[in-house]
């Protein structure tokens, strides 16, 4: 069951085009996101969807981001140098005269050691790493000179880019909390309830596997499951079940499609299609349906041996199952 509740993984977190690893499978397909674990024989990648988990033996080649360039502290700009007056110029190039003593820089004035406002810090904010702008230091009001002077100070180089901020510590699991009471399985988190067949278990080790999964109930034997997600709405709910459906086509080999339709379930719309794949050495009877609920999409998975006697009886189970779905608060 660990393939299958890796492939589960991939249907339920759904990578987005972002910058990140792109890891390419041995079957052809890839993943694009950043590898932040590895447990099990499985590297744990984080996407813009959530994670998923991803066998060692199934990855053909990891291809990493363009890595950040190293960053420089942040240099000051040297202050301009003050224009010589024309009486110090006539005292200096007298050679009976001899200069005063030239006044001291003050701290606030432009000639002053301490970098000012046009100078870059290097400390950037470490959620957005721009290219900052840098303004030379230069002295009010300067005095014109027509004539070059053969020690100006030489150009100011740029700051380099901050350093790239470090990755954000995983959020912690939403606790769930679920009650079974006799033929009815209530999920107290997310606010929604369905038709619990007479048999059938929790299986918690099937939740905790899938990172966004929030519930998973089957038959003793694991040979029929039933697995809700959930996920933000990003885009509309016809792109989501057609991401869905990409990704299922690279899980399960022999990809062999039966029918798609859109419909109503919990007065909520829905998209529905059913399949059947081999996965885990079994082929499977799998029917799928996307349901939008406010800003959340609820992803009900339901899967049986399509090789059982049985496949009828439990094909109709699970769709008593997705009928009975009802949402006991509004979002």
């Amino acid at each position: 069951m660990k393939s299958l509740v890796s492939a589960l993984a991939l249907l339920l977190v759904l990578a987005a085009s972002v910058r990140a690893d792109e890891i390419r499978l041995k079957d052809g397909s890839k993943i694009v996101g950043t590898i932040v674990d590895f447990e099990n024989d499985s590297f744990k990648v984080q996407t813009a969807y959530g994670f998923a988990l991803v066998r060692k033996d199934s990855i053909a080649q990891i291809i990493p981001s363009e890595p950040a360039r190293p960053s420089e502290p942040a240099k000051t700009v040297p202050p301009a140098p003050a224009p010589a007056a024309s009486s110090a110029s006539a005292a200096t190039s007298s050679p009976g005269v001899r200069p005063g003593p030239r006044p001291a820089a003050t701290t606030s004035g432009p000639g002053s050691a301490s970098p000012g406002p046009g100078v870059a810090r290097s400390s950037a904010p470490a959620s957005t790493p721009a290219a900052p702008a840098v303004a030379a230091t230069a002295s009010p009001m300067p005095a014109p000179n027509p004539r070059p002077s053969s020690s100006a100070a030489p150009p100011a180089a740029a700051p380099a880019a901050a350093p790239a901020p470090a990755p954000a510590p995983p959020v912690a699991p939403v606790p769930i909390r679920e009650l079974i009471q006799g033929n009815l399985y209530t999920n107290q988190t997310y606010a929604f309830q369905f038709y619990r067949p007479p048999g059938w278990e929790l299986i918690p080790e099937a939740r905790k596997a899938l990172p966004n999964a929030i519930a998973a109930l089957g038959t003793g034997d694991e040979t029929t499951l039933f697995v809700v997600g959930r996920d933000n709405l990003r885009d509309s709910l016809d792109a989501h079940s057609a991401t869905s459906e990409r990704a299922l086509r690279q899980i399960y080999e022999n990809y062999r499609p039966l029918s798609s339709m859109r419909r109503t379930v919990a007065g909520l719309p829905a998209v529905e299609w059913r399949f059947r794949g081999v996965a885990d050495g079994h082929d499977w009877s799998v029917t799928v349906l996307a349901l939008a609920h406010g800003n959340d999409v609820f992803t009900l998975l339901g899967m049986t041996y399509a090789d059982s006697d049985l496949i009828q009886i439990r094909e109709n189970v699970i769709a008593k199952m997705i009928s009975s779905v009802q949402f006991t608060s509004a979002r």
